[in-house]
């Protein structure tokens, strides 16, 4: 080991309140920038997929629901409707419309081959979803057919006594032949009683002699863009105007806009951050330096030259740095876990700006204190 380096472990030795100085203060500004750099991260994403929930309630007609799913606004259309006066072989029970099985069922479901819940859920055909236990009651297997009629059929299909049985038929044949069949593609999954079915939304024109019209319960949608919210509310109370029934419309924002807020904030205050930071990366190490101008003094009336100088304590405050640096990184990826494929980018841009900064800062008080005639250097002050 030459002079210079062993100098060098001397220099970071004999300072080591200033060594250890300079390590902390690498440390807290690596530190605050991390935790900066995860909350942007964080805020980033949120922002990005945050989602804002429109809701049309008392009644918005099948048809206008479709054309605001149409109108490029909004995606995910969630549809409701409960049917009154349903019953399902003989018993009452709750008739959903719906075209998405999600929102209203957590748990697993069978379904008959060739189905799943998107396509049984969207299709236009005679087809119904069931729990187990309910479908347990009649005997029912996936792709038997159920009967599906409304409490008043015998009176409906009677025509209120206009319409006799004719010889030889039953009351239930008249009901079969009137009334639909939906196949079983779907089983739920669940041990507690249950009575509900579920029959797409779709599938509307085949229940007139219960739903004539389709004025749904709850029409749901969520946002594709938040700063369209304005204009999509504009919109949608426009199409309501235009509705018969008196439909509730509701577009909560609250929460998104706090979110967009607080990232607005993160996003001005990021780069101020970045600058103060490098900018005290590289002036208080420099001021280190310059506490030590006796000591240049000495190396200089030894002989050394400026760039020996200006080398050995520009290394020593880069070298505390960047202990300083990786201890803080490191530090916040424990405490933070945030995704280090997100943050090792700006990690490494920030761990060589703030060792330029340094290098820069420390440089050029070294070199500033180096040129100085060895005299003067001798009869400084520290």
């Amino acid at each position: 080991m030459n002079w210079i380096g062993r100098f060098l472990l001397r220099l970071l030795g004999r300072n080591l309140g200033r060594s250890l100085l300079s390590v902390l203060l690498a440390l807290l500004l690596a530190f605050a920038f991390g935790v900066l750099t995860v909350l942007r991260g964080i805020y980033e994403d949120l922002y990005q997929n945050v989602e804002v929930k429109a809701d049309f309630t008392g009644g918005l007609s099948y048809a206008r629901a479709q054309k605001i799913a149409q109108c490029g606004y909004v995606r995910d259309p969630y549809y409701e409707y409960v049917v009154q006066d349903g019953m399902i072989e003989m018993d009452n029970a709750t008739i959903i419309l719906t075209n998405r099985l999600d929102k209203r069922v957590n748990e697993s479901v069978e379904w008959l081959e060739g189905w799943n819940a998107d396509k049984a859920m969207n299709a236009d055909e005679k087809v119904l979803v069931m729990y187990s236990t309910h479908a347990a009651r009649f005997g029912f297997r996936l792709g038997d057919r159920v009967r599906v009629n409304e409490s008043a059929w015998w009176t409906n299909l009677t025509a209120f006594g206009t319409d006799p049985l004719k010889p030889g038929e039953t009351s239930l044949e008249r009901r079969d032949s009137r009334r639909p069949f939906f196949q079983l593609v779907g089983i739920i999954q669940t041990e507690n009683e249950q009575v509900t079915v579920f029959i797409p939304a779709e599938a509307r024109m085949k229940l007139l002699f219960l739903v004539p019209k389709l004025n749904l319960d709850i029409a749901e949608y969520t946002l594709n863009d938040y700063h369209q919210a304005a204009e999509f509310d504009e919109y949608a109370r426009g199409e309501i105007d235009k509705e018969v029934n008196v439909v509730r419309f509701h577009m909560d924002t609250s929460y998104a806009d706090r979110i967009y807020k607080i990232h607005q904030l993160i996003e001005t205050l990021y780069p101020l951050t970045i600058a103060a930071a490098l900018l005290l990366g590289g002036i208080l190490p420099g001021l280190t330096v310059l506490h030590a101008s006796r000591q240049i003094s000495v190396l200089r009336a030894l002989g050394a030259k400026v760039g020996k100088c200006v080398g050995i304590y520009t290394l020593a405050q880069v070298l505390c740095a960047l202990f300083g640096l990786v201890l803080g990184l490191v530090l916040v990826t424990v405490i933070q876990k945030p995704d280090l494929a997100a943050v090792l980018r700006p990690f490494a841009v920030y761990l060589a700006a703030h060792l330029a900064a340094c290098a820069f800062g420390s440089g050029v008080f070294a070199w500033l204190c180096a040129r100085k005639r060895v005299l003067e250097q001798l009869q400084a002050k520290e």
